[in-house]
């Protein structure tokens, strides 16, 4: 079976090791197409300011989707994604808990670190700046330890998380998936029981890579570690989607192309700055993320 980008892909998911199933000159004849492709997309939502932020957080995005395909060319597999927020060097895609409060909230340089913000030797630009929506306005004081910056304020360094489902598990040897612990909507989720997990390009055959999220635009008040939690079992709100973008969120995909989904849903907005857990029936926003977020094992 060929996936998006033309290579075989099993007709399950797992663990073993591929040659050669995603080379680098596919990358590059890929991000070229992607590129003029993003541009159109960047000029149709940025005629306000409001849209020029959003076309902003769609190229952030797309940077560090290519960064993350660049790095599993490198590895033979995508980048660790734990739900624990650690800084241990080459343990997590992005180090730390960026959000309110979190001990890197207003830090970048953790995310300019090449062993522990494992993206960022990938990226273009060497500007941690891509880490952030540029409608996230949190700011406080620098929590850093360049000199020139002590005592002064700045932005929240990110913004963005990883879908749970993508990524590999740093405390497990192989290589292997995440658990996405929280698929099963009660943190006890195991890699293989369930919902499909991607350590891999080739493990994604449901979605496929032009429908799987990677990376997205969490809301302030529920962005912490570099996770983004969802729960599959049932229709629940556990992490925030964003609703920076005129009531709407920003994603990029696997097969390397950036969207804006502006939200249907009332109850998708966070309200009053409450992020706990609310089960939302029938919310036509929760479906649409569920089908972007993972896939049964076993139809």
């Amino acid at each position: 079976m060929k996936n998006v980008f033309g290579f075989c892909s099993r007709p399950g998911g797992g663990s073993g090791k591929h040659s050669a199933a995603f080379a680098r000159t596919d990358l590059l004849a890929l991000t070229a197409i992607l590129t003029v492709l993003g541009l159109l997309n960047i000029a149709a939502v940025s005629s306000n300011r409001a849209g020029s932020q959003a076309a902003g957080c769609l190229t952030n995005l797309r940077e560090l989707m290519v960064a993350c395909q660049q790095f599993a060319v490198d590895a033979g597999h995508l980048p660790p994604n734990p739900d624990d927020g650690n800084a241990t060097p080459g343990h997590n895609w992005v180090p730390g808990q960026a959000g309110r409060g979190g001990a890197q909230e207003f830090n970048p340089d953790i995310l300019k670190d090449p062993t522990r913000s494992l993206l960022f030797p990938y990226l273009v630009e060497k500007d941690p700046k891509i880490f952030r929506c540029a409608a996230d306005l949190r700011s406080g004081r620098y929590q850093g330890t360049d000199a020139a910056l002590r005592g002064t304020m700045v932005f929240a360094a990110r913004s963005y998380s990883m879908n749970l489902a993508v990524g590999t598990n740093p405390y497990r040897p192989g290589d292997v998936a995440t658990d996405g612990a929280w698929l099963d909507n009660s943190h006890s989720h195991l890699l293989g029981q369930t919902w499909r997990t991607y350590a891999r390009f080739d493990d994604m055959v449901a979605p496929t890579p032009a429908k799987l999220v990677v990376l997205l635009d969490e809301d302030e008040f529920s962005l912490n570690d570099g996770v983004f939690a969802f729960g599959m079992a049932r229709a629940e709100w556990i992490d925030w989607p964003g609703t920076r973008h005129s009531n709407g969120a920003t994603f990029s995909f696997a097969d390397g192309h950036a969207e804006l989904r502006r939200w249907a849903d009332d109850r998708t907005a966070v309200q009053n700055g409450k992020v706990s857990r609310l089960a939302v029936p029938g919310s036509v926003d929760y479906q649409w993320l569920r089908e972007r977020i993972s896939a049964p094992i076993r139809p």
